[in-house]
């Protein structure tokens, strides 16, 4: 029955695109076709909530298209497209799974389209996208979840720090490790902070607390993703720092003059040497600026004697650790406990007598070994530790 229906509505009867450029140029005298359109549009998705699994895959590629047309002429007519936000986000929310591949990434797509028009602002962008990123079991839908939503904290972020959408996620985050400390769920937390600091748009303590949380998560890839930010944190940032530079390098401002000079001349030539002189100018302009304080996140931390502890005792000094560490992975804890302790010149006695069993010529990684206890020691151990 159902089939039957979908088929009944099978083709989309307008050339889309072409209608959707008229309605951009003359949105007034367009009305009623793009109304004709979004009919149609909620009927397939009608349709399609009540019954995923029955609609056909014509039925499918033409809410697709609909979805697409819609999105780029929702701007054109606020109040008639008001729920179509809503109505893309449930659909995700409550059909992920089973949608086609090439639909979900429309929908995907599209609110990320909405966002960009301003129909919709970052922080409904990012509640509907990250639940999903944390739920869903597709490795494609995950890699394209996490690609969107850290292009869109790096737009909102592009002009001046948005403190109040940086604080809402962060605190999303801090929340996913903390609410259940044993589940996997908390990599994407460790993968997105770490992504952020690279990226020196969150440099905070806040940001420092939450790979804070994970370094003492009960999941082991929760763990090591932690601890890599602590120990690695600023190598990152480095490398993320050459990267835009060397894209920056790439403008070759006269090639683009002569190019332009010889070629026709076209407002988009224009607008590209434009932007390009821009960049030039915003990095030159970088290069005069004193240079901002870059504070070590170890040097951000809140309680490093406490956490410190907490790493050693919970997943090196026990004999009932709750997250189940190969010791290549408990090495790298030992490393940062160490540089912690070298760093801010801390106490923690049992750490020295920890070594001795490592400490054999039988133990492939004893240098690695040496060199955390020669890290962990300064002037205020005790010399019977």
């Amino acid at each position: 029955m159902v089939k039957r229906k979908v088929g009944a509505l099978e083709k989309v009867d307008a050339d889309l695109p072409n209608l959707q450029y008229k309605v951009r140029r003359d949105p007034a005298s367009y009305k009623d076709d793009f109304n004709n359109q979004y009919s149609q549009y909620q009927a397939f998705l009608q349709l399609f909530m009540q019954a995923p699994s029955s609609t056909d895959s014509q039925g499918l590629v033409s809410l697709r298209e609909l979805i697409d047309f819609v999105a780029h002429c929702a701007d054109c007519y606020p109040k008639l497209t008001a729920d179509f936000p809503t109505d893309l986000m449930a659909l995700l929310r409550l059909h992920h799974a089973e949608l086609e591949p090439e639909l979900r990434d429309k929908v995907v797509g599209s609110l990320v389209l909405l966002r960009k028009k301003e129909i919709i602002d970052s922080a409904v962008l990012l509640n509907a996208l990250f639940p999903l990123l944390v739920d869903t079991p597709s490795k494609a839908l995950r890699t394209l979840l996490f690609t969107k939503i850290i292009s869109d904290l790096r737009t909102s972020n592009s002009k001046a720090t948005n403190h109040k959408l940086n604080r809402t996620i962060q605190t999303v985050l801090y929340n996913l490790l903390t609410s259940d400390p044993t589940s996997a769920k908390g990599v994407w937390a460790v993968r997105i902070t770490r992504e952020m600091w690279a990226r020196q748009i969150w440099t905070d303590a806040k940001a420092v607390e939450i790979m804070k949380e994970a370094a003492l998560s009960q999941h082991e890839k929760v763990v090591t993703g932690g601890v890599h930010f602590f120990l690695g944190g600023d190598k990152e940032r480095e490398e993320k720092a050459e990267e835009d530079s060397d894209d920056d390098d790439n403008i070759d401002m006269g090639k683009l003059r002569h190019q332009a000079g010889i070629n026709k001349k076209t407002k988009k030539k224009a607008n590209e040497l434009k932007r390009a002189a821009a960049t030039v100018r915003r990095k030159e302009k970088k290069k005069k600026a004193p240079h901002p304080l870059n504070f070590s996140a170890l040097h951000l931390l809140h309680d490093p004697q406490g956490f410190a502890e907490k790493l050693f005792h919970q997943h090196l000094n026990t004999q009932t650790p709750k997250a189940k560490l190969k010791l290549d992975q408990k090495l790298i804890v030992l490393q940062l406990v160490s540089r912690l302790v070298g760093l801010h010149t801390l106490t923690l006695i049992p750490l020295y007598s920890y070594f001795i069993k490592y400490l054999t010529p039988k133990q492939p990684q004893v240098t690695s070994f040496l060199a955390s206890l020669a890290q962990s020691t300064h002037n205020l151990v005790p010399p019977d530790a």
